[in-house]
C-alpha cells in the first residue's frame, strides 16, 4: 500500500505540473483512501478536502460530493459528528442534483446513521425511509432488506407508548406547576416560590434516576421553567422600568436553553433554528398583530414606553422579540416540544408543552386570556410541528406583544 502511495505522490507531481486539476483531484481523492486505510486520518482529511477544491474548481459536481462525502467519514472516525452529518447532507444534496441515486443512497445512509448515533430516533427514522426509497429504485435486495431492518428496528424505538407512571408523573408536574401560579399570584410570593423551589428539586433529583433517555430529557427540559420562575420572584428588579424586566429574564432564560441544546445534542435545526417556507413563516409573523389586539382587549395593560417615538418604538421591539418572542419559543417550541413529542408523540406532546405555556399566564389573572394563551400555544405549536422552525411563531411572538405592550397602549 505504500508504494501504491508513492507511486500516486509521484503521479501527484506530474499532473499539477501539468496543471491538470481534475487529474490531480482525483489522483488526491485516491490518496485520501489510502491514507485512510492506513489510519492517518489527518492526512486523508487534508486529502480529501484539497480534492474537493480542485473539483470545485474544474466544475465537476460528483467528484466534488464524493470528496465531501470522504470528507465526512473522516470526521465521523474523528468523533466529530455534527461535521460529519453535515457533510453528509451536504454531499447527498449534491449527488441529488447530478442524479447519482447510487452515491446519494449512500449518503442518506451514512447520514441517517449519524442521527441515529445522537439518538435522533424520529430524523433517522425519516432518512432511512428515504433511504429504502432510493433503495426501491435501484432495486438493490441487500440494501432494501437492511433499510428495512431498519426502519423496523427504529420504530419500534421510536413509539410513542410511554408507561402509565410517566402519564401519571408528567401529570404530576402540570399539577404542581398550576398550584404553584395559582399561590404566586392568589396568595403570596414566598408560597409560590417555595412549591417551584420544590419543583425544581424533584424535576432534579427525577432527572438524574430516570432511566428513559427521552423522559430525562423531557424533565431536563422542564427544569428551566420554575428555576427561572425562581429568579424572576427573587430579583429586586422593582425600581427598573417594566420593559427591561424582559431582557433581565430573557438572559438566564436564553442561557439555560443554550446549556440544554449542548447536554442533549441539539443543534440548529433540531430546535427549529431554519427557514424551512419562508413564505409560510412570513405570514405566520403577521399574525402577532391581530393576536396582540386580541389580548390588549382582554388585558388593557399600560404602555411601557414613556412615549411613542421612533428611538423607543425601536427598543420596545427588540426587547418583545428577544425578551419574550425568541427567548420563549427556543424553549417552548424547540426544546420542550420537541421532548414532548419524542416521549409523548405528536398531539399529546404539542397539548401537554401547551398547558405548560398557558400555565405561566395564570399571573394575569384573567380567565379569558388564559384561553387565549392556551389556543395561541396550540397554534404556535403545530406551526412548528408542520415546519420544524419557530421563526415565524417567534416573530409573531414577538410582535404581538410589541402591539400589547408599546403601541397599542398609546391609542386606547
Amino acid at each position: 500500500m505504500k508504494s501504491d502511495l508513492e507511486k500516486l505522490q509521484e503521479k501527484l507531481l506530474k499532473t499539477a505540473n501539468k496543471g491538470d486539476l481534475e487529474g490531480t483531484a482525483k489522483i488526491l481523492l485516491k490518496m485520501g483512501g489510502i491514507y485512510q486505510k492506513l489510519n492517518r486520518r489527518d492526512l486523508a482529511l487534508e486529502s480529501y478536502e484539497n480534492a474537493e477544491k480542485l473539483y470545485k474548481k474544474c466544475k465537476n459536481p460528483k467528484g466534488e460530493a464524493l470528496s465531501i462525502l470522504n470528507i465526512g467519514k473522516i470526521h465521523e472516525i474523528k468523533g466529530k459528528l455534527k461535521k460529519a452529518q453535515k457533510m453528509y447532507e451536504e454531499a447527498g444534496e449534491k449527488f441529488k442534483k447530478i442524479n447519482d441515486i447510487k452515491n446519494q443512497a449512500t449518503s442518506l445512509y451514512h447520514y441517517a446513521r449519524i442521527l441515529e448515533k445522537q439518538g435522533k430516533t424520529k430524523d433517522a427514522l425519516k432518512k432511512y425511509k428515504e433511504y429504502h426509497k432510493l433503495s426501491t429504485i435501484m432495486d438493490d435486495k441487500t440494501k432494501l432488506l437492511a433499510s428495512y431492518a431498519k426502519i423496523k428496528r427504529l420504530k419500534e424505538h421510536s413509539s410513542p407508548n410511554p408507561p402509565r407512571y410517566h402519564w401519571l408523573l408528567l401529570t404530576g408536574y402540570i399539577i404542581s406547576f398550576f398550584v404553584a401560579e395559582i399561590s404566586t399570584t392568589y396568595v403570596n410570593v414566598p408560597t409560590g416560590l417555595g412549591i417551584h423551589a420544590f419543583i425544581l428539586f424533584v424535576l432534579f433529583l427525577h432527572s438524574s434516576l430516570a432511566p428513559n433517555k427521552k423522559f430525562r430529557n423531557l424533565l431536563n427540559s422542564m427544569m428551566i421553567l420554575p428555576l427561572i420562575r425562581i429568579i424572576s420572584l427573587s430579583m429586586p428588579i422593582m425600581k427598573i422600568p417594566q420593559l427591561y424586566w424582559f431582557i433581565i429574564i430573557a438572559i438566564p432564560l436564553l442561557a439555560a436553553s443554550y446549556t440544554l441544546t449542548k447536554i442533549q445534542n441539539l443543534g440548529r435545526k433540531d430546535v427549529g433554528l431554519n427557514l424551512n417556507r419562508p413564505i409560510t413563516q412570513f405570514l405566520i409573523a403577521l399574525t402577532g398583530i391581530p393576536l396582540g389586539y386580541i389580548e390588549f382587549q382582554i388585558l388593557h395593560p399600560k404602555a411601557l414606553i414613556p412615549t411613542l417615538t421612533l428611538p423607543y418604538l425601536i427598543l420596545g421591539f427588540i426587547v418583545m422579540l428577544i425578551g419574550t418572542g425568541f427567548a420563549e419559543e427556543i424553549l417552548f417550541r424547540g426544546i420542550i416540544q420537541k421532548n414532548s413529542e419524542e416521549l409523548l408523540g405528536a398531539f399529546i406532546g404539542l397539548i401537554y408543552t401547551a398547558l405548560l405555556f398557558a400555565i405561566f399566564h395564570i399571573g394575569w389573572k384573567s380567565i379569558r386570556d388564559l384561553i387565549l394563551v392556551l389556543s395561541v400555544a396550540i397554534f404556535y405549536g403545530y406551526i412548528y410541528q408542520r415546519t420544524r422552525s419557530i421563526i415565524g411563531v417567534t416573530f409573531s411572538h414577538g410582535l404581538s406583544n410589541f402591539i400589547l405592550f408599546i403601541v397599542i397602549p398609546f391609542f386606547f
